[in-house]
């Protein structure tokens, strides 16, 4: 965190602080301008140190995008349960409170990293509340049903819903909530709704000036052009397939490999795929395989099936494997093939 902090300009909100329940950033930065006109936050040591003996919480947003190790983990869990994942930081010096009993509207892994700290359990009063939900509509518990100390490398899972609040124990301590935010039922309404609109009574006028029995016979008609011969099964993976395409990631990048026609590459030179994850499955036509990779679909050789299936379980392979699994006719055709996975940021190329 130290280095982060040094390395990196984190403005307000991503970097803040709390107290009490209580935004207590102001004057934690130094405002300047650029030459150019560009604000600038400028982070005083001093007065962070201040505010931290005072009882504040320091809290960074996407912290994992500040550790290579972190964004990892959290590109798994993704990948994983095909949902957006962010890892936050918190770390306090003292017993003050950083935020009230809440709950989140997202699952949360709670990983406490250094220190101590006291949660309180409540449970949830509202089954799989959504973004939309608001605390006032539905009271707060008044007494936890249960209270637990996190101790380093401790892991705590909070389903979204859960009513819960941290407090530190007394000496510094600091954890990461790592939260995966997913899809529901209402997401994928959305998004059949867009998938209708191919269906003309689905774009048609909703006639409201007609009596009620006029436009429910019109409502019936647009329900049935909606689902007219869908097959879940296959509106489930074209949902997912929606979904992975439209994940949140970090840029993965080559350089000096960018892809593109009579690029070279050394036989030693290591080959994983980005982060997103990846399946493999047998094509349609014989002789090949498929790979899926953040919603898109690769045919390739079956040759390549083995050393896919390595790169799919997150082992990197080299160059030489790539070569090696083809016939020697078609060989030549591998670095077109990787230059142009590379372009697409499907694979990403390192050092032996």
């Amino acid at each position: 965190m130290n280095e982060a902090l040094a390395q990196h300009r984190l403005a307000p909100p991503r970097l803040r602080l709390e107290l009490a329940g209580a935004d207590a950033t102001k004057g934690v930065f130094k405002e300047r301008r650029t030459r150019r006109g560009a604000l600038l936050h400028d982070l005083d040591p001093a007065v962070l140190n201040q505010r931290l003996r005072d009882g504040a919480t320091l809290i960074v947003d996407a912290a994992n995008e500040l550790s290579a190790s972190l964004q990892a983990l959290c590109a798994g869990l993704s990948a994983e349960l095909v949902g957006a994942c962010q890892a936050n930081l918190y770390a306090c010096w003292g017993r003050t409170q950083g935020f009230d009993v809440h709950w989140d509207d997202h699952d949360v892994f709670v990983v406490q990293v250094e220190g101590t700290k006291r949660w309180s359990l409540y449970g949830a009063t509202r089954p799989w509340p959504t973004r939309r939900d608001h605390h006032q509509d539905h009271p707060k518990p008044e007494t936890p049903i249960e209270e637990i100390v996190l101790e380093p490398g401790d892991l705590l899972y909070l389903p979204r819903g859960y009513w819960h609040a941290a407090v530190g124990t007394g000496g510094p301590t600091m954890h990461l909530t790592i939260g995966v935010t997913r899809k529901t039922g209402t997401d994928l309404l959305h998004w059949m709704a867009d998938q209708a609109v191919t269906h003309a009574p689905v774009r048609a006028d909703l006639p409201l000036e007609a009596d009620d029995a006029a436009l429910g016979r019109h409502i019936q008609a647009v329900i049935a052009a909606a689902v007219s011969g869908a097959d879940p099964a296959e509106l489930g993976r074209r949902y997912r397939r929606s979904v992975e395409t439209g994940l949140p990631r970090r840029p993965a990048l080559s350089f000096p490999f960018i892809g593109g026609e009579g690029a070279a590459y050394p036989a030693a030179t290591a080959i994983r795929l980005t982060e997103g994850g990846g399946r493999l499955g047998p094509a349609a036509q014989p002789g090949a395989v498929v790979l899926s990779h953040r919603g898109t679909d690769y045919t390739l050789v079956a040759e390549l099936g083995g050393v896919v299936a390595d790169m799919v379980a997150g082992r990197p392979v080299r160059y030489a494997d790539l070569e090696g699994a083809v016939r020697e006719g078609d060989r030549p055709l591998v670095a077109a093939f990787v230059g142009d996975m590379v372009a697409r940021g499907v694979f990403v190329l390192g050092p032996p």
